[in-house]
């Protein structure tokens, strides 16, 4: 019997899962290693349920407002788009997000989800192109105000975590900088890419210089594409802004609700939901599958002193479990279900066509 090989793109999200189960058996073994699980596991218990419930809610608001921007943005490029199928692109969003580096392969996936829906991919393209701008200047926008307004408290409890957040800084603002030179400054982008390109494949950097700058001319035309519809509908860019603005605050909250549940008092919701901004900002731009990993340890060092030992643990497990593992479960459940049903609707139209060909 031969072996069954699977094609190209599975591999790549199978070898993808593998490292991010990698990750996380590494980090439940380093964040339990010196812990007595039974005293964890007392501690979740008498958190209350209804917070826990709450904290549920929020998350699956901060995805549903994605699917409301995504409908939204296709109302107004005349894209009638249901809303149960913009949820299904939020989830798959997600889903992809969470298990690549540096959340890479969220967009793409979601491009071809809208595809198969009948979707031009131009369309879809600077859709997302948008979202993923106002999540971004959202973020840094959210951090300046933090800083602005707790930097006292914020490098107290987020000092051991520094280099992370320069990380963050330099990798968000360098990406927001980039759409907006983008928007205004087309040509520029392009000379400056064409010869950073040319550049890294002179002294063999990259190999294939050419195959490169035909890919990066080709995300350019996306961006141009993007830049023209910006300029012309700045009142919906508002709209998109407001809308990211209570989705990003939905999902930095659930980690003051998870503080209610255990009873804890003394900091504020703006305090915790700055410290959790930051730690948002630091992990989000490094290569590691939903930040596993990096996220879990900056919260235990963060939060420590607020939590106190016997609740940081605890609250880590519900708040990381609330806003990224119960959302990677249902996201994967909803994937996998559109996926199903996409290739049923697809084998039967075959079938019709089939049908009519014997007729």
């Amino acid at each position: 019997m031969g072996v069954v090989s699977l094609p190209k793109k599975y591999v790549k999200y199978v070898v993808n899962i593998g490292f991010l189960f990698a990750i996380f058996l590494t980090t439940f073994y380093l964040v339990f290693k010196d812990q007595e699980l039974n005293a964890v596991l007392d501690s979740i218990h008498r958190a209350k349920n209804g917070y826990i419930i709450l904290g549920i809610i929020l998350s699956l608001l901060f995805v549903s407002s994605e699917s409301v921007i995504i409908q939204y943005l296709m109302y107004t490029v005349k894209e009638k788009v249901s809303f149960l199928h913009c949820l299904k692109y939020s989830f798959v969003g997600f889903f992809f997000s969470a298990i690549t580096p540096s959340a890479s392969g969220g967009q793409p996936m979601q491009v071809i989800s809208m595809s198969r829906d009948g979707i031009n991919m131009a369309v879809s393209t600077v859709v997302l192109m948008i979202v993923t701008a106002a999540y971004k200047t959202v973020l840094i926008i959210l951090c300046l105000i933090a800083a602005i307004f707790e930097w006292n408290y914020i490098s107290i409890h987020a000092s051991n975590i520094w280099f992370l957040i320069l990380f963050g800084v330099i990798a968000n603002v360098g990406f927001v900088l980039f759409l907006v030179i983008a928007v205004f400054k087309q040509s520029f982008v392009t000379k400056i890419v064409g010869k950073t390109i040319l550049w890294l494949g002179k002294h063999r950097i990259i190999k294939n210089r050419e195959k490169w700058l035909r890919k990066a001319l080709k995300t350019l035309k996306k961006y141009d594409k993007s830049a023209d519809y910006i300029k012309g509908n700045k009142k919906v860019l508002f709209h998109v802004f407001i809308i990211t603005l209570l989705q990003r605050i939905c999902l930095f909250s659930v980690t003051y609700i998870i503080y209610l549940a255990f009873g804890l008092r003394g900091a504020s919701a703006f305090q915790i939901i700055a410290l959790q901004t930051i730690i948002a900002l630091a992990v989000d731009s490094l290569p590691l599958p939903g930040g596993m990993g990096a996220s879990e340890s900056s919260f235990l060092v963060i939060f420590l002193t607020i939590f106190g030992e016997e609740f940081v643990l605890p609250g880590m497990l519900l708040s990381r479990g609330i806003t990224y593992y119960a959302l990677l479960i249902i996201s994967a459940l909803v994937t996998a279900f559109g996926s199903l049903k996409q290739k049923r609707k697809k084998n039967l139209e075959n079938g019709g066509k089939l049908y009519d060909r014997i007729l």
